[in-house]
C-alpha cells in the first residue's frame, strides 16, 4: 500500500472575491515563482497579468473562450439560436482542451496526466464559465423536453468538469477563480433575512453551494478600507472556507499566492 505522501493530489484551489479585487492579477506572482500557467480565460481580462509578469517568469498559456461575449440575443452574435449552438462548441473545445493542451498550429503541452504540480491549471472565472454551461444546456435534449431542468443540466455538466479537475487523471495543480454571491433565507419578496452567507458564483444556487465540496482548499482574497489584500483561508460565520494544510497556511495570509502554493506543493 502506497504511503500518503504517495498518494496526495497535488493542490485543487477555489479562489474567491469580488470584481477587481486582484484574483486575475494574483496569477502572475506563480508565473515569477516559475509555474507554467495553463489559464482557461472566460472573462477575456488575462490581459492584467502581463502588467505584473517579470522577464524570467515561466511560460503563460491562454486559451480564450467567448463566454463573456455569447448572449441570448441576435444582437452581436448574428442570427437568432446561434448563441446556444456557439456555447455547445465552447464547451467541448474547453473539455478537450483540459483533457490535452493542444492548439491547432500552436503548442503541444500534452495531456493532462503527464502534467506535475509546477504546472497549475487555472478557470477564469468558474462564474462566466456557468454562464457558458447555462447556454451550451439550452441544446440538451433534457433540457429541451423540459425547461424547467435547465439548471439541473448545466449543473451536472460543471459537476462533470470539476470531477475532472480534481480527480486523479489531472496531475497539474488547480485554481479556480470565482465571485461571491450571498445566499440565506428568504422573504417571500426574495429578501435575504437573517444571516446571510458567501458562496462562490456557478450555476445557480443549489450547485454554487455543492461546487464547495470539490475542493481541497477555499479562499477568500479581501481588500480592505486601505487596499491591502490579503487571502482568507479558515471558516468563518459567513463563509465555508479552508486549507489542505493548517500546519502550513495561516487563517490569514499576506498578498503572495506563490509563497502559499510553494508550501502546499512542498514534497508532492
Amino acid at each position: 500500500m502506497p504511503k500518503f505522501n504517495e498518494t496526495a493530489p497535488p493542490p485543487r484551489i477555489l479562489l474567491c472575491g469580488e470584481a477587481a479585487s486582484g484574483k486575475t492579477g494574483s496569477l502572475a506572482q506563480l508565473a515569477n515563482a516559475g509555474y507554467r500557467l495553463m489559464i482557461h480565460d472566460f472573462d477575456a481580462n488575462t490581459r492584467v497579468i502581463g502588467s505584473y509578469l517579470r522577464d524570467n517568469a515561466a511560460d503563460v498559456y491562454v486559451s480564450t473562450y467567448a463566454a463573456a461575449k455569447i448572449t441570448g440575443t441576435n444582437l452581436f452574435t448574428g442570427a437568432s439560436g446561434q448563441a446556444t449552438k456557439q456555447a455547445l462548441d465552447e464547451m467541448r473545445r474547453f473539455c478537450k482542451m483540459l483533457e490535452h493542451w493542444k492548439v491547432t498550429g500552436g503548442e503541444d503541452l500534452g495531456p493532462c496526466a503527464s502534467w506535475t504540480p509546477r504546472d497549475v491549471v487555472v478557470i477564469d472565472s468558474g462564474t462566466f464559465l456557468g454562464e457558458l454551461l447555462l447556454l451550451a444546456a439550452q441544446e440538451d435534449p433534457e433540457a429541451k423536453r423540459d425547461g424547467r431542468s435547465l439548471y439541473n443540466v448545466a449543473g451536472k455538466y460543471y459537476g462533470a468538469i470539476l470531477d475532472h479537475l480534481t480527480g486523479p487523471k489531472m496531475g497539474a495543480s488547480v485554481i479556480v477563480l470565482t465571485h461571491i454571491m450571498q445566499t440565506g433565507d428568504t422573504d417571500d419578496q426574495g429578501k435575504i433575512i437573517g444571516k446571510a452567507r458567501d458562496v462562490p458564483v456557478g450555476v445557480g444556487v443549489k450547485f454554487s453551494k455543492k461546487m464547495q465540496t470539490y475542493f481541497s482548499d477555499i479562499w477568500h482574497l479581501e481588500v480592505d478600507r486601505a487596499g491591502n489584500r490579503a487571502f482568507k483561508t479558515a471558516a468563518t460565520d459567513k463563509a465555508s472556507l479552508r486549507t489542505s494544510a493548517p500546519n502550513l497556511i495561516k487563517a490569514v495570509e499576506p498578498f503572495d499566492l506563490a509563497s502559499m502554493m510553494d508550501r502546499l506543493t512542498k514534497g508532492v
